[in-house]
């Protein structure tokens, strides 16, 4: 739980106020990121990930490890977006990214 609290707190730290993940989010990691007030995705699809990253400026993080083996989570990884919200279409919820830069 320490670890998985360093990993979510290098995040909050950075200025991300949004984090996609294209597998799951651990309950403890939601709960940092709830009180932190930081909106986390999970199951994202690969494609749109890239995509997403593409259009806000960010870059798609595989892992938090760097060259000397300790993990570290530059802020210039995050990209920008003026509005995040979700959205009710028909039968289901879609998460809307506005104003991409």
């Amino acid at each position: 739980m320490d670890v998985c609290k360093k990993r979510c707190q290098m995040l909050i730290e950075s200025g991300a106020n949004v984090v996609l993940c294209a597998r799951g989010i651990d309950d403890f990691a939601l709960k940092y990121f709830v009180e932190a007030g930081v909106i986390a995705i999970r199951r994202v699809k690969k494609g749109d990930l890239r995509r997403i990253a593409n259009n806000t400026g960010a870059k798609v993080v595989v892992s938090l490890a760097d060259i000397e083996g300790e993990e570290t989570f530059d802020a210039s990884n995050l990209g920008t977006c003026e509005s995040v919200y979700e959205k009710r279409v028909g039968d289901w919820e879609y998460m809307f990214f506005e104003g991409m830069s």
